[in-house]
């Protein structure tokens, strides 16, 4: 039996959108491919996330492998990309309406800490149990101890969670746990369908 719904943040109740980050800085495609690739498509971006390197070694890193012309600019995405985030249309009050049935409701996001500046964007905020970021725990989706320490620190049994995240590794990986997922591909009506197995909304 479900009881507990778990969130991922970025492209399940927040729109992560890097190259429009990017191109709100530059209108040159090569320098916006350069950006994306050495900042968000990064190793370094997912130990950012993982929080095994800072803001400050990350911007480091980055600059080694950018020309010097978009340091700057690789300086301002860095300090401001999390502004570019906005709830996803129909999402926004999924969290509010399981809480209002009774649901735990958990968000689990890789996340660096820069998620304390934004955490008030999450939508819904109030109506969360609890929020499991992975920069917190040094550890990172699709890694089965991410899930593990998540199932833990909650006292959850994963039998009884319904995870939605919008990469697939992540879900086959919760899956592997045993917590059920459901692969979120900004299809409100498909997410609708599934969730309807076991609940009404």
């Amino acid at each position: 039996m479900i009881k507990n719904i778990v969130f991922d943040l970025g492209n399940v109740l927040v729109d992560f959108d890097p190259v429009r980050f990017v191109r709100e800085k530059t209108e040159n495609e090569e320098e916006q491919t350069a950006l994306c690739s050495e900042i968000f498509g990064s190793v370094d971006w997912l130990r950012f996330d993982k929080g095994t390197i800072t803001k400050s070694e990350l911007a480091l890193s980055v600059k080694t492998r950018l020309p010097k012309k978009l340091h700057e600019i690789a300086d301002e995405l860095l300090s401001t990309w999390y502004n570019g985030l906005h709830p996803l249309p129909q999402m926004a009050e999924l969290p509010r309406q399981l809480k209002e049935k009774g649901f735990g409701v958990y968000l689990l996001s890789n996340a660096p800490q820069d998620y304390y500046v934004y955490e008030e964007m999450v939508p819904s905020r109030c109506s969360f149990d609890g929020f499991f970021i992975s920069s917190d725990w040094k550890l990172a989706k699709p890694e089965h101890k991410i899930f593990e320490a998540f199932y833990s620190h909650f006292r959850l049994n994963p039998a009884e969670c319904y995870f939605i995240d919008d990469s697939a590794a992540n879900i086959l990986a919760a899956e592997e746990t045993g917590m059920r997922g459901f692969h979120f591909k900004k299809d409100f009506a498909a997410l609708n369908t599934d969730l309807s197995k076991f609940l009404l909304l």
